[in-house]
């Protein structure tokens, strides 16, 4: 998240950031205690509580984190100034039909440098093909994989909905947002952040082409711009 976001802050003062390895994952213990995504949310509300009390905050959540992310305005509705989602959807249960694997920008020439453990991730899961990609995805995803752990990730998946997610997909915010989607991401689709549209007046959608799950290293100059803007519109509200 770093990596990602923090190009939309240069420049800009006033901004204080706090990213946020969530239980099970980066320099976060797993908890024996979580077993539900509900448990997930625990954990970051607590969190909040200790470092923010009651200070207004936005959110940003990317693919899973955007899940999060709802469950933080839904229980902080008051407290939450704005919301960014990137690739959010795929949920389980969604009707929505995800679209096949695309490579668009291809580039052959980089498969023989890489390993075993890069080449699935290179064929099948990125839309563009690029060294800087590839090099990000080894020095910064990768590493952050092998932390992540899988006892208590198989834990949350099965319980995986929000025990209030009935309650939760029927509530708007009306506050300044931003869902950004891949329109070749195979994991969580496009359509759900369509969906979402109508939950949030005050949203830009973008999807965005030749870009899939990875849009934020695939597609950097747009991705950045659209976050400066939701930065924009956080300031004026």
């Amino acid at each position: 998240m770093i990596e990602i976001l923090e190009p939309a802050f240069e420049g800009l003062e006033g901004w204080k950031r706090i990213y946020v390895d969530l239980p099970g994952h980066g320099k976060s213990p797993p908890q024996d205690s979580i077993k539900s995504q509900d448990g997930i949310l625990g954990a970051v509300e607590a969190f909040i509580t200790d470092e923010l009390g009651e200070t207004p905050f936005a959110v940003v959540g990317l693919s899973r984190g955007s899940y999060i992310a709802r469950g933080i305005i839904h229980q902080h509705a008051e407290q939450v100034t704005g919301a960014a989602l990137i690739v959010p959807g795929g949920n389980p249960g969604s009707p929505n039909p995800l679209p096949k694997h695309q490579v668009l920008e291809p580039d052959p020439t980089i498969r023989s440098e890489l390993s075993e453990d890069d080449i699935w991730a290179f064929e099948n899961f990125s839309v563009v093909q690029r060294r800087d990609i590839v090099e990000k995805r080894r020095k910064i995803l990768k590493p952050a994989m092998q932390l992540h752990d899988q006892d208590q990730e198989a834990r949350v998946k099965a319980a995986f909905a929000f025990s209030f997610a009935e309650v939760e997909e029927e509530a708007t915010f009306e506050k300044p947002s931003l869902l950004i989607a891949g329109r070749q991401d195979m994991m969580s689709g496009y359509l759900d952040s369509v969906d979402l549209m109508h939950r949030y007046p005050r949203a830009t959608l973008a999807i965005l082409d030749a870009a899939g799950h990875g849009l934020t290293f695939e597609r950097p100059e747009v991705f950045t711009a659209l976050i400066r803007d939701w930065l924009q519109r956080l300031a004026v509200t």
